[in-house]
């Protein structure tokens, strides 16, 4: 990096300056230029996105745009993209107005419908009134699912790119490439059977390979679209070439417990037959009825395959809840049922936690067992209104969980993952010394396979392979490891970053 402005050059000083301040003080830096934090933040090498939803990652222009390109419609007053209805014959009496138009239509000059498909398809320009930020939020992926499922090449290059350019090179992006073929094997399940011999009757029906091959074909299709689009391998190789993507299979905790259960045989099996896909993770919004109804007998599903699928790796919703969207006991357990019961080996948002049931107890142990919280700073606010002081982030930093920021649904909240860094600073008063923490954090607690660069998580010991990062010992250890390897990675952007803002 050359050229840099002084003004710049001041505003990282000021970074420096307070690399060793206490996170939980008052805000340290000098915020007041937004302008170049945001050029620093946005240079700074931040790792990876543990927290990602393929879907939710893509903005509504280009959902606009798929089903443009597609021929699909847009339902007008509903304000979501539909299927179009079928021709009608020439004789039929059609009626002179429908809310059913061609989604080219927002396309033609002085369309109004444009700029209400995008609020409707997003947070933009969302302000609470008879509905709620959770309800327009969630009610965005509905609208636009008609799309989204047959544009997993297109999305996941988007999603790549996007934090690419945000200089985050390792992403974990959840989804179901089996788009809801999971519940082919609820034909196979008897009334009053056990987990075990529902599992059982799953995997002798002959239909879970069929289901795993074609999932895999998904995920070939759209890494080969990925590498094609932004020319890989080219002299015109676009940000997101030297990225590492990782796939979380996409669980679905708002159905019928069989349901669900048959989402898990896919994901286990899945995860067990291809690397790239990393762990798993239950998504929907976690207070629903069955959600929070079920909630103990899905910890005990999890506990079940946990037994036997010991390797393979859990992350999950929880305790993305606030008093008053849930009655006070839903409060008390789902982060700690989640560590305890189901083995999670992280939790997403976790905002609930001074709610639960001896925090304090679960703080100590998710600490010692290094169940890392995967912190979504926009989410947070634009979902349950919870930012500032009134977040539990500086809990989970003071009693050393690991914690990582990510994005959620970048594309749902008009957001990006440089943002999340400027809340950090903004917001919770980190300092630079603990965002660089962070964005190691955030490879570190990656389910990517392999051995950490790192001794015991300690980011000033590197395991014995790597003392010399330049050895041929270190070389094949890091070439074995792709943990190892994105982590060194980081390293050694982290460090040009810095020199070139010294």
């Amino acid at each position: 990096m050359t050229n840099v402005s002084s003004r710049a050059q001041r505003c990282f000083a000021a970074l420096s300056l307070f690399a060793a301040a206490s996170a939980f003080a008052q805000p340290a830096l000098n915020v007041s230029d937004r302008v170049m934090l945001r050029q620093v933040l946005q240079a700074m090498p931040k790792g990876g996105d543990l927290h990602n939803h393929l879907s939710g990652s893509v903005y509504a222009e280009y959902y606009l745009k798929y089903a443009a390109d597609d021929g699909m419609c847009l339902d007008s007053v509903k304000l979501a993209i539909t299927q179009c209805p079928p021709p009608q014959p020439a004789a039929a009496t059609l009626p002179t107005t429908s809310p059913i138009v061609p989604a080219a239509t927002v396309f033609q000059p002085y369309s109004s419908l444009y700029g209400e498909m995008l609020d409707a398809l997003s947070m933009r320009q969302f302000r609470a009134g008879a509905e709620s930020g959770h309800d327009h939020f969630f009610n965005t992926f509905g609208k636009f699912s008609a799309v989204s499922k047959t544009h997993v090449p297109e999305m996941l290059t988007q999603d790549v790119w996007r934090l690419a350019t945000e200089n985050v090179d390792y992403l974990e992006t959840i989804f179901a490439p089996d788009f809801g073929s999971a519940r082919d094997l609820l034909k196979v399940v008897k009334p009053g059977q056990s987990f075990s011999e529902m599992r059982t009757a799953m995997m002798q029906s002959g239909l879970v390979p069929p289901i795993i091959t074609s999932s895999r074909a998904v995920i070939d299709r759209a890494e080969a679209y990925m590498r094609d689009n932004l020319h890989c391998g080219t002299a015109n190789a676009q940000p997101g070439c030297d990225s590492t993507v990782r796939y979380i299979y996409e669980l679905h905790r708002g159905v019928p417990l069989q349901q669900l259960f048959a989402e898990m045989v896919v994901g286990y099996e899945l995860a067990s037959a291809d690397p790239r896909v990393a762990g798993l993770n239950p998504v929907m919004p976690e207070d629903s009825y069955i959600s929070m109804h079920d909630f103990d007998d899905q910890m005990a599903m999890f506990a079940f395959f946990h037994k036997l699928y010991p390797k393979i790796h859990l992350s999950t919703h929880a305790g993305e809840l606030v008093p008053g969207l849930v009655e006070p006991e839903g409060l008390r357990d789902h982060i700690r049922d989640s560590v305890m019961i189901a083995h999670a080996e992280r939790i997403g948002h976790g905002v609930d936690l001074t709610y639960e049931d001896d925090a304090a107890g679960l703080l100590k142990t998710m600490a010692s067992r290094g169940v890392a919280v995967e912190v979504c700073l926009t989410s947070n606010d634009v979902i349950l209104g919870v930012s500032g002081k009134a977040h539990p982030l500086r809990y989970y930093l003071a009693a050393g969980v690991p914690v990582t920021l990510a994005t959620d649904d970048p594309g749902v909240s008009r957001d990006d993952m440089t943002n999340q860094y400027m809340r950090a600073v903004q917001e919770q008063g980190l300092d630079y010394a603990t965002l660089k923490r962070l964005a190691r954090n955030s490879l570190e607690y990656s389910f990517a396979e392999g051995e950490s660069l790192w001794s015991n998580h300690d980011y000033s010991k590197m395991a014995t392979a790597c003392v010399d990062t330049a050895s041929s010992t270190c070389k094949t250890f890091v070439a074995a490891n792709t943990k190892a390897r994105i982590e060194l990675r980081l390293e050694q952007r982290l460090r040009d970053f810095e020199a070139a803002w010294k």
